[in-house]
C-alpha cells in the first residue's frame, strides 16, 4: 500500500486479502547504516513494540544484529535488554503473541 512515506525509512505496510495478512515494517533506530534520514523518522525497537496490542493473530518479527556488530558488546546487551523488557511487557498484556527472534548469521565470515 502507497502510504506516501519515504521507501527506506517507511513505515511501510503491505496487504494481502485473500488470507488476511497485514505487514507493517519500519527501520530500528540508531545505529543505522545505510542512509541518512531524520532521527524522527527511526524509532527504536523497543519504543516500537511497546505500541503493539498483540493478541492471538499478531506475530512480531525482527533482527537487530546487522547493524550492531560494529559497536562495543555492552552497547549490544543494552539494546538486547531494552528489547527483551518490551517484549516481556508485550507477552504480559497479550501472552497469545507470537515473536519471533531472528539472530545474525555470519554471513560465512569466520
Amino acid at each position: 500500500m502507497n502510504l506516501h512515506t519515504p521507501r527506506l525509512a517507511g513505515p511501510l505496510m503491505a496487504v494481502e486479502l485473500r488470507n488476511n495478512i497485514i505487514i507493517h515494517w519500519r527501520p530500528h533506530g540508531v545505529p543505522l547504516r545505510f542512509t541518512i534520514m531524520p532521527m524522527t523518522d527511526l524509532p527504536y525497537v523497543a519504543n516500537e513494540i511497546d505500541k503493539i496490542a498483540g493478541g492471538p493473530h499478531v506475530v512480531v518479527v525482527f533482527t537487530i544484529v546487522a547493524h550492531l556488530v560494529f559497536h562495543p558488546v555492552t552497547f549490544f546487551v543494552h539494546k538486547v535488554n531494552k528489547i527483551r523488557q518490551s517484549v516481556i511487557a508485550l507477552l504480559s498484556r497479550a501472552p497469545q503473541t507470537t515473536v519471533v527472534i531472528k539472530s545474525g548469521n555470519t554471513a560465512g565470515l569466520k
